[in-house]
Formats: structure tokens, C-alpha cells, sequence
């Protein structure tokens, strides 16, 4: 069958295309007879109350416990004797199953029809979510809050809170969270459970800005610190946690040297001694690590030590060949699991912008992740960047291939992504969007500019480069969050469009271009940077200083460099 927008990336989808039409809200008959889930829960709250009205009679509405379904999968059947069934093995499958049944829902003349139809539904990946782990700016608690419903639209599960630049994430690990930041940290972990999302809260005690600050593997007093901060988590209802030891110098000294050998075997030794405690006062508590060695494929001497000393119930991150990969095969993820032998999260640096300091912004689609990945990792993990809004589009993106990465189309996803914020934002923005996107996946458009300079082609340059400037203006006249965020970089192409052709016609004043080019905000597209080398406009050290450096090394491109050498 053809999928439409509502059942898209649904794992099985049957209809005879006919409908139950009803004359004003459609009536939902639904009682203790016809449920079987759960006593006394009030599954009519799911119901949408625009479109549906609980009375007798109506429509059966049967609610059932399926043991045979996985972990937040449901089916979902409308059929021709005023019946729907809602099959599931958790309350996240039932959420789910509700939801697509609002929206399934078509407003008439006369009042509301629903399809007959049946869908078999279930995830890709067990767990699915949002690791906050970028460095810069934290989210607002206002951000936090919304980021549940988002985080519920698009049926992600888990959100781990470990922004680098909180300090009692990571300098302070050890020191208590002041009452109003942790009563903003449970009001965001209440908000994701009502919506049925775990919250994990992590914590980072391998940073430290001294070494003598280092944490002591040896003896108590480090761990009974930890264990205290923890517990004001425990306290809360908090059992899913995170020991994150990335980004962090791994070398041991002293003590800790003599008696654990490798970084490997120390690590793995708090984090056991953490799952204990754990364990000691949580029901069936779940702790993830992030290694030090959390990109690379394969095994390594680190990863050996955890393979051989790491409780088989902990979970391990792992990011891909390098910290931002712009690929993960299958053999990647098989090699990689195999090293570990312990369950594996795939945490993905995409859109996470932090190293490029501010100077990008990525909006792009996730793409070139195999199609089975979760027969390697359970979990799939999104870096966003600091920016929530801007975020939002990349991590729609990755929502659908999480849920159902073999029927996952990065283009059609991408444009669905857009139109989420608006239709007019989608359509006006298209130029912009083609002219930034090249990111740590694609290069986008690049070879067409960079053909467009060598060919001196300045009819087709200028006419390029008004699209994407007139895009730019267009959008900054819509009233969206996205668009505050997106400023800086929507004026910069419009000024960008003024110099290419001020070089076109060979009109440089360079000095007011030495002023325009302090502005660090630069989008993906390199037309003028093309430009200002086939000109030499630019002197080598004022091209490397004012553009190369800020754009950056390509250091991620490992799959490219050494998979495809002769690109």
C-alpha cells in the first residue's frame, strides 16, 4: 500500500481503503469488560476529546496485554464491526497505539471517519533518546519541559542529562546540586515521566581541571562521595543512571597506577562498585558508561580490560569510527560489539555542533547508519547542539530511522522535519537549507560550487547566490523560535551575497572585507571562499586565519580518507 503521512515508518501496515464514517464526535465505548492491560487506568485520558466522546454506545475500544510484543511495540486494529483492539506490553506501547489512533482521525462535513485499517508496529532500537552532552550552554528548564512533548511525539524514550558545562555533571561531581537547580532537575525528570521517558541522570568524576583533583580508585573516600551524590538522585525516584568517563585523561599515577595496572581495569572497577551500590538501593536499576575509548572500531588493549572485567549488565557508549562519524556499516558495529561483549548504546555526534565553536549550525538529515544497527546496540542516542530549536530538525530525523531504520528515507524525513516547524518555513527556507547543508555527513553541494568558480560561471554564481540570499530574508520575517536562533547565520549569507558579487565585479574594498570577515558565523556553502582563492584576494595567512581555522580541520572524515581514497 501507499503510506501516507500517518503511518509512515510504521513497521506493517494493512487497509481495504474503506472507513467508519460518524455523524459529530465518533462514540468509544470503553469499561472494565473490554480492558485487560491494567485495572482502573484511565486510558480514555489518551483519547483526543476534539474528535472522541466516551458513551454507550460506540465503539468497542478493547485494551489488551500481549506478552508476545517487544518493549514499546503495539497493534492497533479498526475493523468493520465497530471494534478497535490495542494490543501492547508496556505503557509506552499503549501511548503509541493512542496516539497514531488520534491521528488517524479525518474531520468530515458531517463530523469524523476513521480508516479500517490494522497496524503491527514496533521500534528498531529498544531504547531511543536525547544524551545532552555537548559542550556549551545548557538547556533552559523551559527547553527541558517542551523537550518532553517533543520527545514523546517522536517516541523517544531516554534522556540523559550530562551537559559538559554543568558543573556538578563534571567539576563538582562530587558536591550536592544547590535546591533550585535540583528541583529543576526533578521537574524535568517528573515532566519525562508522565510522558512515559526515562531519565537518566549522569555524572562525570573522571574530569579533573588538576590531577591532583583525579578520582582515587584506591580505597573509600571518592567512592562514598559519589555514592552521596548519587543517592540525592536515588531519593527522587531516579534508577537509570550514566558514569561518563569521555573526554578525560585516562592515564593512571601513584595508587591507582599500582594497583589497577590500565585505565581499563580501574574503569571498569567504579563502575562496578557503582552498579553495586546501585543495585543495594534501587529495584532493577540500569547504569550506562561512556569509555574513554568510546570511538574506534574494533578491539583495543582498553577494551579488552572491559571485556574481561566489566559487569556483563552494563551498558557501553560507542560513537562510531571517530567522535563524529560520517558512517557506521554493520562490520563497524559487529567488530565494535564483539570487542566490548557488553550491551552496546550508539551515541551519534550529529547535530552536536560544539566543536565547531560556534562558527556552524547543522541542519541536515542523519544519514549512512546501516539498516541493522540495532541487531549490534540496543540504544540510540542523539548529541543535539546547544541551540534546541535548530536542533529539533536533525533529531526528527533521527527519531524515524530509530524507530524504524529500514524503512527510513533521509529525504523524505528531512522534508517532513522542515514542514514540523512549518509548511512556509520548508518552502521558503529550501535554498538556504541546500546552501548549508554540507556537515560531518555530506558535502552537499560543494562540487557544484566549486565547478561554478572554476568555470567562471558568474551568471549562474549570481544567480545562486541571490536564491539562497532572498531564502535567508524570507525567513527572517516568519515569527518562530527556530528563526532567533538561526539569525546570525540567515544575515550572514545575506551579506555573504554582496560580497560575491562585489568580487564578481572586481568592486573589493578590502578593508571592509577584513571587517566582514571577523563575523564567525559561516554556513556550509564555500562559494565565497572558492571565490576569494581563485581571486587572491586574501593573503595565505589571512585566508588561513580568517576562514580555514574557523571552519576547521576535516579530522571526522575517516570513513572517507581511508574507505574511499581515490573520492
Amino acid at each position: 500500500m501507499e503510506f501516507n503521512e500517518k503511518t509512515y515508518l510504521c513497521k506493517d501496515v494493512y487497509t481495504i481503503d474503506g472507513v467508519l464514517n460518524f455523524d459529530g464526535k465518533i462514540p468509544i465505548d470503553i469499561n472494565g469488560r473490554t480492558v485487560s492491560f491494567k485495572m482502573d487506568a484511565h486510558f480514555s485520558d489518551l483519547l483526543d476529546s476534539e474528535c472522541f466522546e466516551v458513551k454507550n454506545p460506540g465503539l468497542k475500544l478493547y485494551v489488551h496485554y500481549d506478552e508476545s510484543l517487544k518493549a514499546d511495540a503495539y497493534y492497533l486494529n479498526i475493523v468493520t464491526d465497530n471494534k478497535i483492539i490495542i494490543k501492547a506490553v508496556n505503557m509506552r506501547g499503549i501511548r503509541y497505539a493512542f496516539k497514531m489512533l488520534n491521528d488517524l482521525v479525518k474531520k468530515t462535513s458531517t463530523g469524523y471517519s476513521l480508516p479500517i485499517i490494522l497496524i503491527e508496529d514496533e521500534p528498531s532500537f529498544r531504547v531511543r533518546g536525547i544524551v545532552e552532552g555537548y559542550y556549551g550552554e545548557p538547556w533552559t528548564l523551559e527547553e527541558h519541559l517542551e523537550m518532553a512533548d517533543f520527545m514523546d511525539q517522536y517516541r523517544l524514550n531516554a534522556f540523559m542529562y550530562a551537559p559538559k558545562t554543568d558543573p556538578y555533571h563534571r567539576e563538582k561531581w562530587y558536591e550536592p546540586y544547590p535546591e533550585q537547580q535540583f528541583q529543576d532537575l526533578c521537574a524535568i525528570k517528573d515532566k519525562l515521566a508522565a510522558r512515559n521517558i526515562d531519565f537518566y541522570y549522569c555524572i562525570s568524576p573522571g574530569h579533573a581541571q588538576k590531577p591532583k583533583d583525579a578520582f582515587k580508585y584506591v580505597g573509600d573516600e571518592d567512592f562514598e562521595r559519589l555514592f552521596l551524590k548519587l543517592k540525592q538522585m536515588i531519593d527522587v525516584g531516579v534508577d537509570h543512571f550514566g558514569l561518563f568517563l569521555d573526554d578525560i585523561d585516562y592515564q593512571l599515577s601513584g595508587d591507582n597506577l599500582r594497583l589497577f595496572k590500565r585505565p581499563g581495569i580501574a574503569h571498569a572497577h567504579i563502575c562496578n562498585k557503582v552498579f553495586d551500590f546501585l543495585k543495594a538501593h534501587v529495584v532493577e536499576p540500569v547504569l550506562v558508561m561512556c569509555p574513554t575509548e568510546y570511538h574506534q572500531i574494533g578491539a583495543t588493549e582498553y577494551r579488552q580490560d572491559l571485556k574481561d572485567f566489566l559487569d556483563d549488565e552494563i551498558i557501553v557508549f560507542w560513537t562510531g569510527d571517530r567522535v563524529c562519524a560520517e558512517v557506521i556499516t554493520e562490520n563497524d558495529a559487529k567488530q565494535t560489539a564483539e570487542a566490548f561483549a557488553k550491551p552496546i548504546f550508539i551515541w551519534d555526534n550529529f547535530p552536536v555542533s560544539d566543536f565547531t565553536y560556534g562558527v556552524r549550525e547543522f541542519i541536515a538529515p542523519i544519514k549512512n547508519r546501516a539498516v541493522n544497527l540495532s541487531d549490534y546496540a540496543e540504544g540510540y542516542l542523539i548529541n543535539p547542539s546547544l541551540h534546541y530549536h535548530i536542533s529539533k530538525i536533525a533529531m526528527i530525523t533521527m527519531a524515524h530511522y530509530a524507530w524504524n531504520s529500514g524503512r527510513y528515507d533521509y529525504t523524505k524525513s528531512f522534508d517532513r522535519a522542515l514542514k514540523s516547524v512549518s509548511p512556509t518555513f520548508a518552502s521558503l527556507g529550501q535554498a538556504f537549507f541546500d546552501y548549508n547543508y554540507p556537515n560531518v555527513l555530506s558535502h552537499g553541494q560543494l562540487l557544484i560550487e566549486k565547478q561554478m568558480v572554476e568555470k567562471h560561471d558568474y551568471p549562474a554564481i549570481k544567480h545562486y547566490m541571490k536564491a539562497v540570499a532572498d531564502s535567508a530574508r524570507q525567513l527572517l520575517k516568519l515569527n518562530e523560535p527556530i528563526i532567533e536562533e538561526l539569525s546570525p547565520w540567515l544575515k550572514r549569507v545575506i551579506e555573504e551575497e554582496k560580497w560575491v558579487n562585489y568580487i564578481i565585479k572586481a568592486e573589493v574594498d578590502k578593508a571592509k572585507l577584513l571587517v566582514f570577515l571577523e563575523n564567525i558565523k559561516f554556513s556550509g556553502g564555500k562559494i565565497l571562499d572558492y571565490l576569494l582563492i581563485e581571486k587572491k584576494i586574501l593573503t595565505e595567512e589571512e585566508f588561513t586565519k580568517l576562514i580555514s581555522k574557523r571552519r576547521g580541520g576535516e579530522w571526522y572524515r575517516v570513513f572517507e580518507y581511508k574507505r574511499w581514497p581515490n573520492h
